[in-house]
């Protein structure tokens, strides 16, 4: 026993900022995964492309709002503060994030705001593309509502199961998932998060209705698995089961720094939420889960 707490003891001590644990019940005890069984249709997932020094940027938002409203619990807005008007500048916040970088530089925007839905091709999605020579997934935000409404017609091959509590003594939010095949996935899937944050105040081009205090909604904070996640390695297949993981996520104080001008702003644990998704590799988000921090 005494070798055994050691051994825990150096294991907890070698964990940073985000550590995995797994717990898969007992076969008899399936309904304690948090995964339906039933097969759902996707959920549409915005990677909106925006920055503090875009003046169109926040009539993007209020499009996002509108989508969102009109498909409640089957649209996910990731606001990906990347690109050369969220770039750091004096006097601005900034609000940008290794992971939204990645991300932004794969969708390689001829302006903004720009976007992906679910990183599909705009082809496939019924839309027009902002510029084929640069990118057939990324639109203009005129685009977004259409393949957005496409997108949730589509049958998902795969369900997620999610919840996410926050831990004040330790700064942690432990983020559970479990994952549940409807049909089957050939291409490698990957599984990814993303760390989501509200009510930060900024200063931001065209910000209405005081562009000197602009609420920014929805920000990219982090990607704690990378930028593309994790593979898959277990079976894909209709019936299969991702296993029960958890991931130990610490929550810093500030992002980007603690200027309230120029930094990214402090953690506020109430406004911010957590998203699992699948991927195809990089592209072609196949369906994701919002779920709030408790």
């Amino acid at each position: 026993m005494k070798k055994l707490l050691v051994l825990a003891t150096i294991v907890s001590l070698a964990l940073f900022s985000c550590k995995e644990t797994t717990d898969e019940p007992p076969i008899d005890q399936g309904s304690t995964y948090l995964a339906s069984t039933t097969p759902m249709n996707r959920v549409a997932v915005l990677e909106d492309f925006t920055g503090v020094r875009c003046g169109y940027c926040p009539d993007g938002h209020v499009r996002a709002k509108v989508i969102e409203d009109a498909l409640p619990g089957k649209f996910i807005i990731i606001a990906t503060h990347a690109g050369g008007y969220a770039a750091p500048a004096a006097g601005w916040a900034n609000l940008i994030s290794t992971g939204g970088t990645a991300v932004h530089n794969q969708a390689n925007p001829a302006g903004y705001p720009a976007g992906t839905i679910n990183r599909m091709t705009c082809l496939s999605l019924g839309v027009k593309a902002m510029d084929l020579s640069r990118s057939n997934m990324t639109m203009d935000r005129g685009q977004w509502s259409a393949a957005a409404n496409k997108v949730v017609t589509m049958p998902s091959p795969v369900n997620i199961g999610a919840k996410a509590i926050y831990n004040a003594s330790t700064k942690e939010i432990a983020i559970t998932y479990d994952l549940y095949y409807t049909a089957d996935e050939t291409d490698p899937n990957n599984v990814n998060i993303a760390i989501l944050q509200s009510g930060i105040i900024t200063k931001q081009s065209g910000g209405t209705p005081d562009p000197n205090k602009y609420d920014q909604k929805h920000v990219l904070r982090e990607m704690p698995l990378g930028s593309w996640g994790e593979v898959i390695t277990t079976p894909t297949t209709k019936g299969s089961r991702v296993k029960t993981k958890t991931f130990y996520y610490s929550v810093p104080d500030f992002y980007n720094g603690s200027d309230a001008i120029t930094g990214g702003g402090a953690s506020v644990i109430k406004n911010m939420n957590v998203v699992i998704y699948v991927a195809r590799g990089q592209k072609d988000i196949i369906t994701a889960l919002e779920v709030p921090i408790k």
